[in-house]
């Protein structure tokens, strides 16, 4: 016998299967911005002084986007030598460790840039070299050769330049569709400032509640030349308290478990037995690249200023980076041994929940899209068990398991905080009688749109304080007495309700939502804080968020964003059933549903805004051409006002995208139940969407509920038909169903729905072959679905 060998080397065709991951455009670009971050944070650990930022670009809009479109990543990190850029562009290596960084996969460049495009140019220096080194990697050239030689040159710089410069060329298909939408770019910028929320936040020295305990590193990054917003949690102070049982248990309580440290494997991530020492090589990939690691467990918890019927949960984060957004998996309990599960919050409280926070967890594994946790693995049990306690949190379920009082982090919070009752018992704002639920949530909308007044909770303060003044007769509902003169001490223990200690594991309390702002104590409303309301009870007009319109014969062109809302007084507008704001060069338009070409005349509401934004033209740019040419120009440059078979497939796509967001809800809290009531047609349909996906595990979506963002037309009219009563009412549509006692309503009410999300269905397969009436017909169709699909799913 002689000794022989197999070339192994994959084709370089491998590239383009492997792009065929579905990923969506953010999540590609998540992974050349991990990159990115990764050289900047190893840079700064070298020289804590060094500065680094990333800047993404690139163009979107029907008009914007062509055959030459370039989507570009740049950094100011420190730069790579051309081993270093070998190393980082070969297909299955990776120069970053599993734990220390973001990039943990070095498939993951590979898989990001060929699914945006089929040519990337890597272009990069150091501050030191006189040159940049340039390779182009592309995929189809690469495939026609069978090679993964790709050509690598160098072009003279500045000494003292340096970065990486990431450039995706000839797109996709799909990509190009994906950003010629109107609102890709609002999109992606919202997910990036969730990712990287804490990696960009700089919060230090203002007068957000609770930024001594959020922190952040302050990192930039921007997108089209724009800063990405943070998501920045709106909790309130550490200083506020409950009273609970004899004791004060904060708004808001720091997270702080440091474990024994293990021996890590770099190369494959495994962790070794705490026990284990002197070790030379991993007992799972043979790897010499050990490391004696420190494992902490650290963040916060806390109560959010205002209920919400969606937006709260516990963000997981690795390495700064936000693995997770609001998860909700650690208010479920599940008994080991007999494998039930039970969620133990919110349980109390109609209308959502308030206890959010952000645990930092750099010693736990993730999986390979780095879209969750290894849930199934001793150190995810650990953070439970540090985190939640390995107890019910209910005290009722706890004794009769024979299980202690729960007093972990989590536990205390839901138990002071498990009702949402106006005053210092449950530290909510009233206005002398009930809650001000809604006022209170409007105030949390303000602070995101950065209004000072709405910073700090002092706001939310005054109205809690102010309700326990007039429950207590010292005030009434005309007395103008400063309340600043009556503020108890911080931790609120002014004569507190007398307090129920035991726990319910069921009834519901009445939450108060309907306000009533006679007794609310509240500044003056200024012109911004007027303009940010309408925001907040506007729904945005997809097809002209962020759109660019050319204001004919004028040379100028303006961003537009436009709204339609209801019962709000428009008092800026040419009329009344309309109002308009122009700053910095975008204009904001906001439509009353209640107006005459949308409640008579049945118009589009795109329509009514083109008409409006003319008269907008008119007033504030001196356009003084032919009104029809001008609303004429106006729908044409807005893509998916055109009637044909593409445009009204892209909208549908992007629907059903929002009903399947809306679903998560109701399908993560009971994925088994959920599944079941599927029918088999829509079960195939969900499970070859998902199989598109090549590194999702099905056993791991249905067990999640992951299953949710994969989820066909089919399979929510099979749940409406089965689950009406978590469907519709805001479950996941805001048609009313429940309230109504006559079951003939009851059936009107639900064929009406089916009959939309069949339509959404037939539109998904829209061909051009449709006449441009039946396509007009599925575009109304959409609109009214689309109308009455809930905001993030309530239940």
């Amino acid at each position: 016998m002689t000794d022989e060998t197999l070339d192994l080397t994959p084709s370089p065709r491998i590239l383009d299967v492997i792009a065929d991951v579905d990923m969506k455009i953010e999540e590609c670009l998540a992974e050349l911005i991990d990159n990115a971050l990764d050289a900047i944070a190893d840079a700064r650990r070298k020289d804590p002084g060094f500065e680094g930022q990333v800047e993404i670009d690139f163009p979107y809009g029907p008009d914007k986007v062509d055959d030459d479109s370039v989507i570009r990543v740049v950094d100011t990190g420190p730069g790579m030598t051309r081993e270093q850029m070998q190393q980082a562009l070969r297909a299955g290596s990776s120069g970053n460790a599993r734990f220390g960084s973001l990039g943990l996969f070095g498939m993951g460049f590979n898989v990001a840039t060929g699914r945006l495009g089929y040519t990337t140019t890597v272009k990069s220096g150091r501050a030191e070299d006189d040159y940049w080194t340039i390779a182009v990697i592309d995929i189809q050239e690469m495939g026609s050769r069978d090679s993964f030689r790709v050509p690598i040159s160098t072009e003279p710089k500045s000494v003292g330049a340096h970065g990486t410069t990431i450039s995706v060329s000839n797109l996709r298909t799909d990509t190009a569709r994906g950003l010629r939408w109107r609102g890709i770019a609002n999109r992606v910028k919202a997910r990036l400032g969730q990712t990287y929320s804490y990696m960009l936040r700089s919060v230090e020295g203002t007068e957000i509640s609770g930024a001594e305990v959020i922190g952040g590193l302050g990192i930039g990054l921007t997108l089209n030349g724009s800063a990405v917003a943070p998501y920045i949690p709106c909790i309130w102070s550490p200083e506020r308290s409950v009273p609970y049982k004899g004791q004060e248990v904060p708004a808001v309580t720091e997270v702080h478990h440091a474990l024994k440290p293990a021996f890590a494997c770099l190369a494959c991530g495994h962790w070794h037995s705490e026990l284990s020492t002197d070790l030379d090589l991993c007992v799972e990939c043979g790897s010499d690249r050990l490391e004696l690691r420190d494992r902490v467990i650290r963040g916060w918890l806390g109560i959010q200023r205002y209920l919400d019927p969606d937006a709260f949960g516990v963000s997981l984060l690795r390495e700064g980076r936000t693995i997770v957004h609001m998860d909700k998996g650690l208010f479920e309990w599940a008994n080991e041994e007999t494998g039930d599960k039970a969620v133990e919050y919110p349980l109390e409280l109609r209308g959502g929940g308030r206890i959010v926070g952000e645990l930092h967890l750099d010693h736990v594994p993730v999986n390979y899209r780095k879209t969750d946790f290894g849930r199934d693995t001793r150190a995810w049990k650990t953070v439970r068990d540090k985190v939640r306690g390995d107890g019910p949190i209910q005290e009722k379920r706890a004794k009769e398991l024979g299980y202690e009082f729960n007093t972990s982090h989590l536990g205390m919070l839901v138990h002071a905080y498990r009702r949402y009752e106006a005053g210092y018992r449950s530290l909510v704002p009233g206005d002398g009688s009930k809650t001000l639920a809604e006022t209170a949530r409007k105030w949390g909308q303000h602070f995101r749109d950065g209004l000072s007044d709405y910073q700090s909770d002092e706001m939310w303060w005054k109205n809690v304080v102010k309700h326990e003044e007039i429950s207590a007769g010292f005030a009434g509902d005309d007395d103008d007495e400063d309340v600043d003169d009556l503020l108890p001490t911080p931790t609120g223990q002014t004569d507190p309700a007398p307090n129920d200690d035991s726990d319910s594991d069921s009834g519901e309390k009445d939450s108060g939502d309907a306000d009533s702002r006679d007794d609310v104590v509240d500044v003056p409303e200024t012109r911004a804080e007027r303009l940010a309301r309408y925001r907040a009870i506007g729904r945005v007009m997809p097809q002209l968020d962020g759109a660019e319109i050319v204001v004919p014969g004028r040379n100028r062109t303006i961003e537009v964003s436009a709204y339609r809302t209801e019962g709000v007084d428009l008092i800026e507008g040419p009329d009344k059933f309309s109002s308009m704001n122009l700053e910095a060069n975008v204009l904001e338009l906001f439509i009353d549903d209640k107006h005459p070409m949308l409640d008579n005349f049945g118009w589009n509401s795109v329509d009514v805004a083109a008409m409006v934004l003319h008269d907008a033209a008119a007033q504030y740019l001196g356009y003084d051409g032919s009104a029809g040419y001008f609303v004429e120009r106006v729908l044409d440059q807005i893509g998916d006002r055109r009637v044909d078979a593409a445009s009204i497939r892209l909208s549908a796509e992007g629907l059903l995208e929002k009903i399947r967001d809306a679903s998560k809800p109701i399908v993560e809290s009971d994925p088994v139940g959920v599944w079941g009531k599927l029918s088999p047609a829509a079960k195939t349909e969900t499970q070859k969407a998902a199989a598109v996906v090549a590194s999702v595990s099905w056993d791991e979506l249905e067990r999640s509920g992951g299953f949710a963002e994969f989820l066909s037309p089919h399979a929510f009219e099979d749940l409406a038909v089965e689950l009406p009563d978590r469907v519709f009412d805001g479950g996941i549509f805001t048609i009313s169903y429940a309230s109504w006692p006559d079951e003939t309503i009851r059936a009107e009410k639900l064929s009406h729905l089916t009959s939309l999300v069949r339509d959404l269905e037939r539109t998904l397969a829209a061909s051009d072959r449709m006449s441009s009436r039946e396509l007009i017909r599925l575009s109304i169709g959409l609109e009214l679905l689309g109308a009455v699909v809930a905001e993030g799913g309530a239940k």
